[in-house]
């Protein structure tokens, strides 16, 4: 970086929010799974001001701006394209939740907020966000998952992340600073998404191509008074998806998930002590009879020591209601669906943990000490999800030679997203080297990783082309991507005339191509 860039950064923010040390340069251009270059450098900005000033720099020294949340991410979203520009825009001092209205049904959140804090500070009022927060809610800040458009805790009913939003205050590649829905109307407040074109949803899935987060306001609901789990398990696939069809078209469940059983007992043996220590004090502290507290702390400890039978998937199925009463009469239609298929009653502990504990440590971003993970994802409808699992199979059978002499294991994940699609997502598990970013997230939330595990490049470039086969073979059955980062095509799959409309709406919020150009397909940056 130019002295004068340098001495530009330092005006706009304060010498204290730019960092230029060269061990936080390096871990800023990596994420879970790749390794990048080091960034220009990494600024902590406090406010919307501070990005405006940021905007202004930026052009004018032709940087450019890579915004990150809590960094869980493993498809080199905020990775530039142009390291030798690129200053990374961490957002994670900006963590103050503005409002909770409790009367009109929204709050406003500064993007570095984590999903375990917003809920926690709902927890009083009795409210929550319809979509409550991804697994890795403890670190994944909300303005990375609106940017990502996240998954999980209350997808089966009520969609991605990008669905609670309401309205968004941005700031563009011009450094205009524009708020959207009611939320950008000067006379109102900020309760309603859709008054005109739906222009909250440029900003959503976005991953940060469009501008700069600095607010989003979120829909609120009543947090059900009742909660319950209810779990199955099957080896044959067309009867499981054939049930993850008939109980997402049901409306029974706020969640489905079905984890290849090798995969859910090697991470409850492997959790760390910390974590388990965790877990157990959350079912020790959750509702109901002590004695029934401690029975299923008890099967949770009993998991932890014991592999799951067999080879199938273990499925859970989260359910909510007004009381005990509703949760019982969906555990039992989802019983009586999971009966008419075969599927046969399973061990609910680790889902009752997740119950009582959503927000866990984020070691299962590694299995054993020494062993990396990786996913990728595919959504797709439920008419064609059989076969996307049939398309991942047979091109894991087809590389069967190279998985073997790698070490490389595939284990799978489904879950439901709303009553019409399936998320599949098949991860990849293999003894590396962690990337030094991965270490030091895993290692901050109790994990640990050997620091002499030998690095194994090439079975991490197996992985990488694998992986990317596999998104090839799975878009060409119409598979569907979010936290799409710069792993999975986007523009490249629009037809031409949509493809245009979007060039066009991001030239114009960015006519400098500054806000992280490569992302999404866009326009790679200049030489």
């Amino acid at each position: 970086m130019t002295t004068d860039a340098l001495a530009a950064l330092r005006a706009a923010l304060g010498e204290d929010r730019v960092i230029i040390d060269q061990d936080s340069l390096a871990l800023a251009g990596q994420d879970i799974f790749y390794r990048g270059d080091p960034v220009l450098a990494v600024v902590r900005p406090g406010g919307a001001e501070d990005i405006r000033r940021l905007v202004d720099m930026a052009r004018e020294h032709k940087l450019h701006l890579v915004p990150r949340g809590g960094g869980a991410s493993y498809t080199s979203g905020y990775l530039s394209s142009r390291p030798d520009r690129a200053v990374q825009v961490d957002l994670r001092d900006m963590d103050a939740i503005r409002e909770i209205n409790d009367r009109d049904l929204y709050a406003i959140v500064e993007p570095g907020v984590t999903w375990q804090a917003l809920d926690e500070a709902l927890a009083p009022s009795g409210l929550e966000v319809p979509f409550r927060g991804p697994v890795s809610g403890r670190v994944a800040t909300i303005g990375g998952a609106i940017a990502q458009n996240a998954i999980f805790y209350g997808t089966g009913r009520h969609g991605t992340a990008a669905d609670s939003v309401i309205g968004i205050e941005v700031v563009t590649g011009t450094g205009t600073i524009l708020r959207t829905g009611s939320f950008g109307v000067e006379t109102s407040l900020p309760f309603l998404r859709h008054f005109g074109p739906d222009l909250t949803g440029l900003f959503t899935s976005d991953a940060g191509v469009m501008g700069i987060k600095t607010a989003i306001v979120l829909r609120l609901r009543r947090r059900p008074p009742a909660r319950d789990v209810v779990s199955f398990a099957t080896a044959d696939l067309a009867a499981l998806f054939d049930f993850l069809e008939a109980i997402g078209r049901d409306g029974h469940a706020s969640q489905v998930m079905a984890l290849d059983v090798k995969l859910e007992s090697e991470r409850v043996r492997q959790t760390g002590l910390r974590a388990k220590i965790d877990y157990l004090r959350a079912l020790l502290g959750g509702g109901g009879s002590l004695a029934k507290r401690a029975a299923e702390g008890v099967a949770m400890a009993r998991a932890s020591l014991r592999a799951a039978p067999g080879r199938g998937m273990a499925v859970h199925i989260f359910v909510e209601g007004e009381d005990d009463a509703e949760c019982r009469s969906r555990v039992a239609a989802a019983t009586a669906l999971a009966r008419e298929r075969d599927l046969v009653a399973a061990d609910p502990a680790v889902a009752r943990a997740m119950l009582r504990m959503p927000f866990g440590p984020v070691t299962g971003l590694a299995g054993a000490p020494g062993e990396r993970w990786v996913p990728i994802h595919a959504i797709l409808p439920h008419s064609r999800a059989l076969e996307g699992m049939a398309v991942v199979e047979a091109l894991v059978s087809e590389r069967a030679e190279g998985l073997a002499e790698h070490g490389i294991k595939v284990r799978h994940l489904l879950a439901t997203l709303g009553g019409g699609a399936v998320t599949l997502e098949p991860m990849f598990l293999w003894r590396d080297r962690l990337t030094p970013f991965a270490d030091q997230l895993l290692r901050g939330q109790g994990g640990s990783s050997p620091a002499d595990a030998p690095a194994r490049p090439a079975a991490e470039a197996f992985v990488a082309s694998l992986r990317k086969e596999m998104i090839d073979r799975l878009d060409a059955i119409g598979a569907l991507h979010t936290q799409l980062g710069r792993a999975y095509p986007y523009q490249q799959r629009l037809a031409p005339e949509t493809a245009a409309l979007f060039r066009a709406i991001k030239r114009e919020l960015d006519p400098d191509n500054i806000m992280n150009p490569g992302a999404l397909g866009t326009e790679p940056p200049t030489p």
